[in-house]
């Protein structure tokens, strides 16, 4: 884990919140990045983008503003497989316990 972290404070990039931090990493060696926490929702479910760099984020943002469709067609396919997965479990005959 860091032994120290500096926030700069927010950023935004077509309104959407990212953020710049520095660190120090566990064997002493300056570290920096970019974080996004702003797509944790459907479709996205993205807990945390990271990005080494801001040209990098502002990508990332992009693709996710820009290609909602596409994001909204995959979760759909990720719930089809997720109910056909449990749909073919049963509780006495190949159950897997969660």
């Amino acid at each position: 884990m860091s032994k120290k972290r500096k926030d700069f404070g927010m950023l935004l990039h077509r309104g959407i919140p990212y953020h710049y931090k520095e660190w120090t990493t566990y064997n002493g060696k300056l570290a920096s990045g970019y974080g996004c926490e702003h797509f944790n929702f459907a479709p996205y479910h993205v807990s945390y983008l990271p990005a080494q760099s801001e040209d990098e984020m502002k990508a990332r943002i992009d693709d996710l503003i820009d290609n909602h469709d596409k994001y909204v067609e995959k979760r759909k396919l990720h719930d089809a497989g997720c109910a056909a997965y449990y749909a073919s479990k049963t509780r006495w005959e190949n159950y897997t316990g969660d």
